[in-house]
């Protein structure tokens, strides 16, 4: 009892004491009397968010890492729970308890991986994010006895891959004319794009030319087959001029996209009918003119052996006769 009194008037005494000097008595008390403790924290950078990998299969990987450091003299258990604020296309994995040692400094490491099919993946707007948190309840015995949470964003990377695909046209093309083919400018990623710069290229055909591509600068594609993006289309002019043979043309649409300035392309073939097959078909064959019975040297050249032939036979004759009339005489 004599103890407890000296203490309480100890405490009494320096309360009032820390009071004359201005300072509270509960800062300094606590300092005394508070038991080293335990933070749960971030190793990964969180400050601008964290941002999964996505690979060409639209498989999403990432992993993120907090720690809890113990200050205590002895070991602490936390139970750990992990929360996200909106649905995501991803799960989260990771230990569902900690017990750290004192004075240590102790990993807690998360996976995110997959968590949807392919398609649902694409379909989420990469422009928004969530919020993962990470609870930690400590635990003596089944009591809690405190507990802490962090928490950080989340993002999902823009995919951008924007192309062409090519609807032939049906029609044929002919020296010194067009025909008009439909091109669909595909988004095949999760966000909008747009055209940075369209060309074409064509080979073996010098008087082919493509016209309309000018016109597809700047052009806005969302994301074609997600999250009801609307398709987009361009009609393009094969142009062939009149001196162009015929031949079969190798064509080369490409696209640059805004978003990664990747340029992708599509090649088909254009077979470009000549001016002059097409003036020859609607007229007959001159040289067909000049054959016949009574064309020129080739008949004379014909009569000649037969005029011949008669004179021989003629003189044969006239010297038959003139050997019989002098056997007569």
């Amino acid at each position: 009892m004599k103890m407890m009194l000296r203490r309480s008037m100890l405490l009494l005494t320096t309360a009032l004491l820390l009071v004359g000097l201005g300072l509270p008595p509960t800062v300094v008390a606590q300092d005394q009397f508070e038991a080293p403790s335990w933070t749960l924290g971030w190793s990964t950078d969180m400050d601008n968010g964290y941002t999964v990998t996505l690979d060409d299969d639209w498989d999403i990987e990432g992993e993120v890492v907090a720690y809890v450091e113990n200050t205590r003299m002895s070991q602490v258990q936390l139970d750990l729970t992990y929360d996200v604020n909106s649905w995501v296309p991803w799960s989260i994995d990771g230990p569902e308890s900690i017990t750290v040692a004192a004075g240590e400094n102790k990993s807690i490491t998360l996976t995110l991986s997959t968590g949807v099919d392919d398609d649902a993946v694409r379909e989420y707007n990469p422009d928004n994010t969530s919020t993962i948190s990470i609870m930690a309840d400590e635990k003596v015995g089944e009591t809690s006895a405190g507990n802490q949470e962090i928490d950080g964003t989340v993002k999902l990377p823009k995919v951008f891959n924007l192309r062409p695909e090519i609807t032939p046209s049906n029609d044929e093309l002919h020296a010194g004319s067009s025909v008009m083919i439909s091109m669909q400018m595909v988004n095949l990623g999760n966000a909008n794009d747009a055209v940075k710069e369209a060309t074409a290229q064509v080979r073996s055909c010098p008087h082919l030319t493509v016209d309309g591509l000018d016109a597809l600068e700047n052009t806005v594609v969302e994301p074609t087959g997600a999250r009801n993006g609307k398709d987009s289309f361009a009609t393009l002019t094969l142009v062939a001029s009149e001196s162009q043979p015929r031949r079969t043309c190798e064509v080369t649409i490409s696209l640059v996209s805004e978003g990664d300035n990747a340029a992708r392309s599509v090649t088909f073939d254009v077979e470009v009918f000549a001016y002059e097959e097409e003036q020859q078909s609607n007229s007959g064959d001159p040289s067909d003119e000049d054959e016949g019975p009574d064309s020129g040297l080739s008949v004379e050249s014909n009569t000649l052996p037969g005029f011949f032939a008669v004179e021989a036979i003629a003189m044969i004759a006239a010297g038959g006769l003139l050997r019989r009339k002098k056997t007569e005489m």
